[in-house]
């Protein structure tokens, strides 16, 4: 329920589909679906760049954009 929601409010928001992969970065998802059997658990967050090192980045922009979708999604619920 929790991701068809986010797809549908990104949908609304931005006019187009969004992207729903499975990667590295989702890793504590799937720590947390292993303790708590059944919970709808989705991850999200801005754009990163050169994560772990001594040039980590991240896009402010992409951040706002990240906090908006995610009210926006809360509202939903």
């Amino acid at each position: 329920k929790l991701r068809d929601t986010m797809v549908e409010v990104y949908r609304n928001m931005y006019g187009k589909e969004a992207q729903v992969v499975a990667i590295h970065a989702g890793l504590e998802c799937g720590l947390f679906t292993e303790k708590l059997p059944g919970l709808d658990c989705v991850s999200i967050g801005p754009q990163m760049h050169d994560i772990h090192t001594s040039r980590e980045r991240l896009e402010i922009e992409s951040t706002k954009r990240t906090w908006d979708f995610l009210l926006a999604v809360l509202k939903n619920l």
